[in-house]
């Protein structure tokens, strides 16, 4: 395509003798192949050049769009944490007050309940929420651990499983017929 167009801005250039013959005097200075050659070669690098800079202005837009883009999403992540830690510090004031409201109102019931001691309806109020949530966390913990171990033995009788319809045999029953070897 660059040949043809070289091709056809040639054709139109007038030759050395038509040019000797169209002007009446001296015959003009004429290029020479080597200046022609060199001035296309200037003209090439001149474009690659300018292709260059074009180039590198894209990259630097691109760049700066990606830079953009990772500072927003950083800012936007911050902010998102930044709500959430105020959203957690508000409701566990929320649940702090309402938990105080609820004992303190407990502790002055039972009180009046032994007479109008006070001191007495706190301490059994007291004891009562210790104890409660003693025994919540201890029921908490009991259910994590034996779902815990009810998952592990599910995996590994499924894995025995696997094993004894593949290999015609399971880890366990390997096991036991090392045992009777050695016996």
């Amino acid at each position: 395509m660059i040949a043809d167009e070289y091709s056809q801005a040639t054709e139109k250039m007038p030759h050395k003798r038509e040019q000797q013959f169209a002007t009446e005097g001296p015959a003009p200075e004429t290029t020479t192949e080597f200046e022609e050659g060199a001035t296309s070669l200037l003209d090439g690098l001149k474009l690659l050049l300018k292709q260059f800079r074009e180039l590198t202005a894209y990259f630097s837009h691109f760049v700066a769009a990606k830079t953009d883009s990772l500072k927003f999403s950083l800012r936007s992540a911050v902010l998102s944490f930044v709500l959430v830690a105020l959203g957690f510090v508000v409701l566990s004031g929320f649940l702090v007050a309402a938990g105080w409201f609820v004992l303190s109102g407990v502790a002055g019931g039972l009180g009046l309940l032994f007479g109008e001691r006070l001191w007495l309806g706190n301490l059994v109020t007291g004891i009562l929420f210790v104890a409660g949530l003693g025994l919540g966390i201890y029921v908490a913990v009991a259910k994590a651990t034996k779902t815990s171990r009810e998952r592990t033995v599910k995996k590994y009788e499924s894995r025995q499983a696997r094993q004894q319809s593949e290999f015609g045999h399971s880890a366990s029953n390997r096991k036991g017929q090392a045992a009777a070897e050695r016996e």
